[in-house]
């Protein structure tokens, strides 16, 4: 067509990025991962390990791009961004993306207000009680409250944690769901005397799969190139304590990193 082609990032040529100086990163504001400090920079233990990694691959910078959660593999596909917050491994992504090694776990977690007066204590309890739940929108916990059968009408969704915060805060739902390191960080910014973290978040009894999932930074099919650079470089930082380091100021410990025992990148994408 002749269009100039602004809006690419072309993330196939290692080369290319090298030149251009930066490597195109996905954000959406979730703490502690990647988010907006006081300051205006964008900090969090993500992208701190994004640039930690392209800067060891000779990438001087890694430049944020904004957007929803649910957009992020669209971009990708697009080639809009090179990668961006690490998100979950799972068997139907897999088919449409690649991942770098898994280098992070995450489970749920809830919040509600003091006392708990509506005894949530896990997924079933959404289903079955007169309940509103903040969610933010193309997360897992959707497909999770999906799968266990709560209802729509339950569900409010906000586009980033500081909005399901202040859904918290004004009453507006009677609980928020999230990931264990999202929740965390929220817990700490609530007052502790109106909220409280629910102990031990219960799965659904129809749901068969773990909550916990594995998650890791994902890139286009036709990057293989950057994707294999960048994972070499991630597992050396890894493997030298450099990811522990730079992540422990977030709240990030050993048992948030993938063992020994850990599942592969390829079972975890054959289901």
């Amino acid at each position: 067509t002749g269009l100039p082609r602004l809006a690419s990032a072309g993330t196939g040529d290692l080369s290319a990025i090298k030149k251009r100086g930066y490597l195109l990163y996905g954000f959406n504001g979730e703490r502690p991962y990647n988010y907006t400090d006081a300051e205006g920079n964008l900090v969090g233990s993500e992208i701190d390990i994004a640039r930690a990694v392209a800067k060891k691959m000779g990438i001087a910078e890694v430049q944020g791009v904004a957007m929803n959660f649910d957009s992020f593999i669209p971009a990708i596909l697009a080639n809009r961004i090179d990668t961006c917050l690490p998100i979950f491994v799972k068997p139907a992504r897999c088919e449409k993306i690649q991942y770098a090694t898994p280098h992070l776990i995450e489970g749920q977690a809830c919040i509600v207000t003091a006392g708990n007066k509506k005894g949530i204590h896990g997924w079933d309890d959404l289903v079955k009680k007169s309940v509103k739940v903040g969610l933010i929108a193309g997360t897992t916990p959707n497909e999770i409250a999906k799968s266990a059968g709560v209802d729509e009408s339950k569900i409010l969704r906000f586009p980033d944690t500081t909005t399901l915060t202040a859904g918290m805060k004004s009453g507006r739902v009677d609980a928020i769901v999230e990931a264990t390191s999202t929740i965390r960080l929220i817990f700490e910014e609530l007052n502790s005397s109106d909220f409280e973290r629910v102990a031990a978040w219960k799965k659904p009894t129809n749901y068969s799969g773990s909550i916990e999932f594995y998650a890791a930074f994902p890139f286009n099919l036709d990057a293989t190139p950057l994707r294999d650079a960048f994972n070499t470089t991630l597992s050396g930082l890894m493997a030298n304590g450099t990811i522990s380091d730079l992540t422990a100021k977030y709240g990030f410990g050993d048992s948030d990193r993938p063992g020994p025992d850990a599942r592969t990148l390829k079972q975890i994408c054959a289901g």
